[in-house]
């Protein structure tokens, strides 16, 4: 009769333990706008899927890639009012909440990714990331490659930054970028990215600009002709999670999402450095004729747009930023 009773209260605990756990299991929605084959988002997935099984399922990422939950800035003002839990985006469209973060996206600022992870693990690139947190309540988690920008068109090819004058490229919705193109005499039109593949096919832009992987697993080699590989903006993209959702989890959790973001964000990002090499010759397999413009010609002409972005970025902080090897 102990006995029983005894494996009937084993029982009955062990069934609370559950309901207990079940209870304490978080599902963090994260929304972005790449491709679902992107290989950002097969990062993400395998990220997420690791994270649920270390963590006995009480974190649970849903990745909903394509736009699903929205355009990159519904996505992040989601998460400053509770709808959404994480994002996955970069410095351009984070300087929309935080000004200063768009000096991190200057054109030709960071040589290669190593160089851009230097230049944001400074005191000066920890800084801005800090001010991103502490305003808006957005935390960046890590880092990853998202790739070194390029520009393609149907008009013809790009040789120097003459050539770029009169085309309308697609840009996204960040100042810096619209004055870059205009620096170069071309005609910047901001679009979501969901709607760049029809745009360019129908023509109501001539062309974009976007890392070799990008281009590539969005097809737009089907519908542009001409890829220069201009290298304007070694770009990261970033896991980021809402500050109260974070702190609401506990530590040990906390540190296994960062510990499997950064060793997943790890490999990916050496899978994209060894990809990039490749890209060129496949993209030329599928009918792209691609271009070597003078890079040094390009930033000699972008130079004069950075007075303007003073104000923004704070005093001495792009000298600040281009002076770190």
């Amino acid at each position: 009769m102990k006995l029983s009773a005894f494996i009937k209260t084993a029982l009955t605990a062990a069934a609370i333990g559950v309901i207990g756990l079940s209870a304490a299991a978080e599902e963090w929605k994260l929304g972005h706008v790449l491709p679902p084959d992107h290989p950002s988002s097969r990062a993400l997935e395998k990220a997420a899927a690791e994270i649920a099984a270390r963590t006995d399922g009480r974190i649970d990422i849903k990745v909903f890639p394509a736009g699903q939950l929205g355009g990159a800035k519904e996505v992040l003002t989601g998460m400053t009012i509770g709808t959404h839990q994480m994002a996955f985006d970069g410095a351009g469209i984070l300087s929309q909440w935080t000004k200063e973060l768009g000096v991190l996206e200057a054109p030709y600022l960071a040589k290669d990714f190593a160089h851009l992870e230097r230049l944001v693990a400074s005191d000066a690139g920890q800084a801005l990331l800090d001010k991103l947190r502490a305003d808006h309540g957005l935390r960046v988690l890590d880092i990853w490659y998202y790739g070194t920008r390029h520009m393609t068109n149907n008009a013809h090819a790009i040789e120097t930054p003459a050539d770029v004058a009169g085309l309308k490229l697609r840009v996204p919705e960040v100042k810096l970028s619209l004055e870059f193109i205009k620096s170069l005499g071309g005609r910047p039109t901001p679009m979501a990215f969901s709607e760049l593949y029809l745009g360019m096919q129908t023509g109501v832009v001539d062309g974009q600009e976007n890392p070799l992987p990008t281009i590539n697993a969005a097809k737009f080699y089907e519908v542009q002709k001409h890829l220069a590989l201009t290298g304007h903006l070694v770009q990261f993209v970033a896991p980021i999670v809402s500050e109260s959702v974070w702190q609401a989890a506990s530590e040990g959790d906390r540190q296994i999402v960062s510990d499997v973001l950064q060793s997943v964000g790890d490999a990916y990002n050496a899978s994209v450095v060894e990809s990039e090499a490749a890209l060129v010759a496949t993209l030329e397999g599928k009918g792209m004729q691609v271009s070597h413009p003078d890079r040094a010609a390009f930033s000699k002409a972008v130079q004069p747009i950075f007075a303007q972005f003073e104000d923004v970025w704070g005093k001495g902080a792009y000298d600040a930023l281009a002076a770190i090897d």
